[in-house]
């Protein structure tokens, strides 16, 4: 009878307050980079305009988030997970928000 490998332990999450936050209102690009996955996300900002003009809204890039597939995987699953306790906790949200599919 063959073995089953041991996965290692994962390591202690240690929490640092320096880590930035960062605002995101879009992802503007995805795609794969050997084995791992880029996300392009940005976020919306306005210019400084001139004097008697209305500022522009634009968007800039904010961050590149590029995942090994575990970690990738990782997040499409927190997601998902998330995606379905917002559902059965809220009853039908369809009713309340018309963009749940």
């Amino acid at each position: 009878m063959a073995r089953t490998p041991k996965k290692p332990p994962v390591p202690p999450l240690v929490e640092n307050d320096d880590v930035r936050e960062i605002f995101v209102t879009d992802v503007v690009g995805t795609g794969a980079i050997g084995a791992c996955i880029s996300i392009n996300l940005a976020a919306h900002r306005w210019s400084v305009p001139e004097p008697g003009q209305e500022p522009e809204i634009y968007r800039a890039l904010v961050a590149r988030l590029v995942l090994s597939r575990e970690a990738a995987i990782q997040l499409a699953q927190s997601l998902a997970n998330l995606s379905q306790a917002s559902r059965t906790a809220g009853g039908s949200d369809k009713a309340k928000d018309p963009t749940i599919a």
